[in-house]
């Protein structure tokens, strides 16, 4: 069994962890529920544990320091992280501490027995490996790998004894530029460890090897069986999937050129031109990734701007007044049947538009009821199981309706949800007060309220309850003579420490220390 410790100040999201979940089922076992850091590493030096799962924000000793320590100290012990959208930076900070995987708080039910099969798995295969077979085939290869994409890059050539056993991998090149944003104080070194470890996660069914090539440029070398199913298409869905945990979870640009699937190891410096072209085409700011196009010409010699026309099929989606978009997108299919490019090719464009419109909704954090990972994850397999342009064309026909059904005029619902939301915080925070009471006051569900309200804001609506009642609190410890306990009951906490956990988090001084410097 995998030993779990979950580690949390809030007692209801602890105890939610620990019983709500089924970890049996899970191959675990939770070993120990504690509120903060310290006693959690107290608890690990002196007891045996796999995993930790444990919230960012804790009085004492935070989740980030946490990680720092296991990472240092016991570097066999994993960690999944839970987050929020609203802490990128400082889950920026965990992705250097070798952190596992990132939970949503309101969404564990979901997502932490997924990461925690994920992480077991990998667990296990670790405790199963003896140190004398740490040097297994795969990681030879991989090493072996390495060098070949060194060699390239330094225009070696490759002989045939270079190549052997290479005959049944299909190879990909990935040339990556990362930029940090103005104001991000982190050094070079952690920032790319920091996305070598995105790559870790995003990656995880990907032998891949990456190589600095200068300040700017990383390359990213690819290799997988022919027989494994995976083709280029899937290493692009898998690399879009990275530029958005980028966006969440890192204040950097990183854009991403990549080449066509290599068949022949011959031909893999041709590879590491074409993503390095790939990149050189780039010239918007923000996460992009691009696919090498070549010189894609319709028949009679006539040019195809896939770029200007995933630009363009993008915008008219979102565009409030005009409906062009479906439009467009039968325009470029009719010059892909035009082109004579193979029918993989006209997937690939297709599928890098269809991308490109369901990440910009997500960065629009229009709608909370969609899963945007799963729904993606859906079209990528219709555009997989198309067998004409035309079934690619209906696809994306779709995708557009679906998109603009969800988007187009729905900012000011949202906007008027947070404002309900707040007022009934204001109104009845004094008493019990839940996110499902909260919906059952304004009509509606409480996950839909619950994922909005978090988009919207950045906090969950436990968090605006908490941080509504501790300045509530602040006042009346400065103005009034109640006694702590009592000051907590006029607020909302009906248990005193509880109470006191709350108001350490979100002011960093216990009741009594604020009140005697107020």
């Amino acid at each position: 069994m995998i030993k779990v410790l979950i580690v949390d100040d809030e007692r209801n999201i602890r105890e939610g962890i620990n019983k709500l979940i089924d970890w049996e089922s899970l191959g675990c076992e939770v070993v120990g529920a504690l509120a903060n850091g310290v006693s959690a590493l107290d608890f690990i030096k002196s007891n045996e544990v796999d995993l930790v799962v444990t919230d960012i924000k804790m009085p004492a000793m935070d989740g980030l320091e946490l990680s720092k320590h296991i990472s240092e100290d016991f570097p066999h012990i994993k960690v999944i992280i839970l987050t929020a959208y609203s802490e990128f930076d400082m889950a920026k900070k965990a992705i250097s501490f070798r952190v596992s995987d990132f939970i949503i708080k309101n969404e564990f039910m979901d997502e932490l027995p997924k990461a925690v099969l994920e992480v077991s798995e990998k667990i296990l295969k670790e405790k199963e490996r003896r140190p004398e077979s740490i040097d297994t085939k795969a990681e030879s290869d991989d090493r072996y790998f390495l060098n070949i994409i060194k060699s390239l890059i330094s225009n070696s050539s490759l002989s045939e004894e270079d190549i052997k056993g290479f005959e049944n991998i299909n190879l990909c090149i990935c040339a990556c530029e990362i930029n940090r944003y103005k104001d991000d104080e982190n050094n070079e070194r952690n920032l790319y460890e920091m996305f070598e470890n995105i790559l870790k996660i995003g990656l995880k069914n990907l032998r891949y090897t990456t190589i600095k090539v200068n300040p700017e440029l990383l390359i990213i070398g690819l290799s997988y069986e022919k027989s494994s199913g995976l083709n280029l298409n899937r290493v692009v869905e898998n690399f879009s999937n990275i530029l958005i945990m980028v966006e969440e979870f890192m204040r950097i640009e990183v854009k991403i050129g990549i080449s066509t699937e290599i068949s022949d190891i011959r031909n893999i410096k041709d590879g590491y031109r074409q993503a390095k072209d790939a990149l050189s085409k780039i010239d918007r700011k923000g996460c992009f990734l691009k696919v090498y196009e070549g010189d894609l010409k319709q028949k009679n010699g006539e040019f195809i701007d896939v770029d200007g026309y995933s630009e363009k099929i993008c915008e008219l989606t979102f565009d409030e007044k005009n409906n062009g978009a479906e439009n467009a997108l039968e325009d470029f299919s009719d010059k892909l049947k035009a082109s004579g490019c193979s029918f993989e090719q006209c997937k690939l464009y297709m599928l890098v538009i269809y991308s490109t419109i369901i990440h910009r909704a997500v960065r629009y954090q229009l709608n909370v009821e969609l899963d945007f990972n799963d729904y993606e994850e859906k079209i990528y397999k219709e555009v997989q199981s198309a067998n004409t342009i035309s079934a690619l064309k209906e696809v994306g026909e779709k995708l557009i309706l679906n998109i603009r059904d969800i988007c187009i005029g729905k900012k000011n619902f949202k906007n008027e949800l947070v404002k309900k939301v707040d007022d009934c915080i204001k109104e009845s925070y004094k008493g019990e007060l839940t996110l499902q009471t909260i919906s059952n006051e304004i009509f509606l569900n409480s996950s839909y309220v619950s994922r909005a309200y978090k988009k919207m804001t950045g906090f969950t609506v436990t968090e605006a309850i908490n941080m509504f009642r501790v300045n509530a609190a602040k006042d009346l410890l400065k103005t009034s003579n109640l006694k702590i306990y009592e000051v907590a009951e006029s607020v909302g906490f009906k248990d005193p420490a509880y109470f006191t956990n709350v108001f350490v988090k979100y002011t960093g001084h216990n009741p009594s220390d604020y009140r005697q410097n107020s």
